[in-house]
C-alpha cells in the first residue's frame, strides 16, 4: 500500500499586511508555522509522509503568485503519489474584522470549496465533530453540513481532497489568549493530528 502523503499549508507570511491581533502580539504566520512544526512529526510517527508547502516566514508576492506556488507544490505531489494518497490541509486563524479592533466572533471553523470532493467534505465533517467535542467552536453557528464553503484558490485548484482550517479568531481577545497558551496550541495540534488520522482510517 502506498504511504499516504499529507501536505500542510502554512498561513500567509509576515510580509502580508494585517494577519495579526489588534495589539500586534499574536501573528497568524507565526502561529500557523509553530503548530505545523508540532503536527508534522506527530503525523510522521503515525506512518504518514508529511510535506509543508511554504516553510519560510516570507511568501512570494503578489498573493496570486503565492497561491499558485502552493497549488503547484500540492499538485506536483499528487501527480507522483496519486490523488487518493494525498491530502491538503491549510492552517489559518480567522478574523471578523480588519485587525484594528477586538471583536466578539470566536471559535474554530473549517472550509471546503464549492467544487469540493466527497472526501474533502468527509474530512471537514470530522474536523468539526472533533472541534465540537473539544469545545473549540466558540459562539459560531455551525452549518447543518458541518463545514463552511468558500471559493478559496488553494481549495478550488488542488487535485486532492483539501480543507482550510480557521483556528479561532485573532481579533477575539479570549481566543488569542487561548492560542498563545500551551494548552491552546496543544488543542489545535491535537485537533489536526486526530482528525487527519481519523479521516484516513475511514477510507
Amino acid at each position: 500500500m502506498n504511504k499516504k502523503t499529507i501536505i500542510l499549508g502554512s498561513a500567509h507570511g509576515k510580509n502580508v499586511s494585517g494577519k495579526m491581533s489588534p495589539d500586534g502580539k499574536f501573528r497568524e504566520y507565526e502561529f500557523s508555522r509553530n503548530v505545523i512544526k508540532e503536527i508534522k512529526p506527530r503525523l510522521e510517527q503515525l506512518g504518514y509522509e508529511v510535506v509543508v508547502d511554504i516553510t519560510d516566514d516570507v511568501v512570494p508576492l503578489p498573493q496570486s503568485i503565492e497561491l499558485k506556488k502552493r497549488v503547484g507544490i500540492v499538485n506536483d505531489i499528487c501527480k507522483k503519489k496519486g490523488t487518493t494518497n494525498c491530502l491538503y490541509v491549510s492552517i489559518h486563524v480567522n478574523a471578523a474584522g480588519i485587525g484594528t479592533t477586538w471583536l466578539n466572533a470566536s471559535g474554530f471553523s473549517v472550509f471546503v470549496s464549492p467544487n469540493a470532493s466527497k472526501n474533502s467534505k468527509k474530512l471537514a465533517k470530522i474536523f468539526t465533530s472533533n472541534a465540537i467535542r473539544e469545545n473549540l467552536c466558540g459562539n459560531r453557528s455551525i452549518p447543518f453540513e458541518r463545514y463552511w464553503t468558500a471559493n478559496y484558490y488553494v481549495l478550488r485548484n488542488t487535485y486532492c481532497p483539501a480543507v482550510l482550517t480557521e483556528n479561532m479568531f485573532q481579533d477575539n481577545h479570549k481566543d488569542v489568549d487561548f492560542l498563545m497558551s500551551e494548552k491552546g496550541k496543544e488543542a489545535i495540534v491535537d485537533l489536526h493530528v486526530n482528525s487527519i488520522n481519523e479521516y484516513f482510517k475511514t477510507l
